[in-house]
């Protein structure tokens, strides 16, 4: 009899945890496991690549919470406090209104998808909230959470839930011993799930379109614009390699909360002739593909899945000096480390732009990787994490 195995993920907009996540649903053995995915939130830009195997949950909730005589309570009580001038008290009633949002919102989960279900294995695909719903609202045998990030996120949670899970996932041994030190509670049970990229897939996928020809320099970044993705270093980066008279387009694929100011950067130092905001894509490769070097400007990383696909499209990689950096970045192998700076990215392009050895040792370094044993790794390390 097939063991009930269910993923919880936060949602399928595209990002890197999304998109090991499809890789993570290939590798499932469907012979031994009945799959369901569960989705909190109802944005599914990606559902359409998960494996057609998967039983597939998407989170409707129709509830407008913020609308509801409670919350509203609270936001007036918030307000007035605000008034008066009273931050402390204002910012508590707004702490106590997210929570009372949090705890109604995934009670009404639990009771619409999961009332009287109960599945051999849960998996919190994400760390934080994710890790708390299935910790709290499901029943299971075995339950197992994935840590994607290299930061100690909302320790609190982490500190409550990771007691209670059998088996923690992280994404190679440097987080390994980040996350032994963060919660001693996780010695003992952490298994290494890489994430894992399909090279011929993306290959294949890189060949969807052509981006314009040019004589210029190009360069390629790929990321949520949010603050950690460091898309602010990038575009001061850029204004480093025009004043320097670097010949370079740079194109941004991405989208999110930092885009204003992103292009507000853009316009200020006169950019718009070197700076390509692409949005979000739901196939990124064919930039890529197309550039000549992959630059990741974080602040911080666990195991970007953006600097996996560059090196499988044989682009040299610039990547600041994060948790992820680090692990997937040899300087003068496969590309270069910088500190988390724009000088130091800027410099890095500069010198690699000018360096034609070097980018070519590069090339022929990155072309030369066999990469047809790993998905059978990858697989070999599912099968471990839930089966023992």
């Amino acid at each position: 009899m097939k063991k009930k195995l269910l993923i919880v993920a936060h949602h399928m907009t595209i990002g890197g945890v999304q998109k090991s996540l499809i890789s993570a649903l290939k590798a499932l053995d469907y012979n031994n496991y009945d799959v369901t995915l569960y989705l909190r939130k109802n944005r599914t830009d990606l559902l359409s690549f998960v494996d057609e195997r998967v039983n597939v949950i998407v989170n409707t909730d129709p509830n407008r919470y913020y609308r509801k005589p409670y919350a509203i309570f609270l936001q007036i009580k918030s307000l007035i406090a605000k008034f008066f001038g009273k931050k402390d008290k204002a910012r508590n009633f707004n702490d106590i209104l997210e929570e009372k949002i949090r705890c109604d919102a995934m009670e009404y989960e639990r009771k619409t998808y999961f009332s009287n279900t109960h599945y051999d294995i849960a998996v919190a695909y994400v760390q934080g909230y994710v890790a708390l719903f299935v910790d709290k609202c499901i029943n299971a045998d075995k339950k197992i959470i994935f840590y994607h990030t290299s930061t100690n996120d909302t320790p609190e949670i982490h500190n409550a839930v990771v007691p209670n899970y059998s088996a923690v996932a992280a994404l190679h041994e440097q987080q390994k011993a980040l996350l032994e030190e963060w919660y001693p509670s996780s010695k003992g049970k952490i298994k290494i799930v890489e994430n894992y990229t399909d090279k011929e897939l993306i290959t294949e996928q890189s060949n969807a379109l052509s981006i314009p020809e040019t004589d210029k320099t190009v360069i390629c970044s790929c990321g949520r614009f949010s603050p950690v993705k460091g898309f602010d270093m990038a575009v001061e980066a850029a204004k480093t390699l025009k004043k320097q008279n670097v010949n370079f387009i740079w194109y941004f694929v991405g989208d999110g909360p930092e885009r204003k100011n992103i292009e507000q950067k853009i316009s200020e130092y006169s950019l718009e002739n070197n700076i390509i905001i692409t949005g979000m894509q739901k196939n990124p490769y064919p930039y890529i593909a197309g550039c000549d070097i992959y630059v990741q400007p974080s602040y911080e990383e666990a195991m970007p899945v953006t600097i996996l696909e560059a090196h499988r499209l044989n682009k040299p990689v610039i990547t600041t000096t994060t948790v992820g950096g680090l692990k997937l970045v040899e300087t003068d192998k496969n590309g270069v480390v910088c500190n988390i700076s724009s000088d130091a990215i800027a410099k890095s392009i500069s010198d690699l732009i000018n360096d034609k050895e070097k980018y070519n040792l590069l090339l022929n370094n990155l072309e030369s990787i066999d990469y047809s044993h790993e998905f059978d790794k990858y697989k070999r390390q599912w099968k471990s994490l839930l089966e023992e």
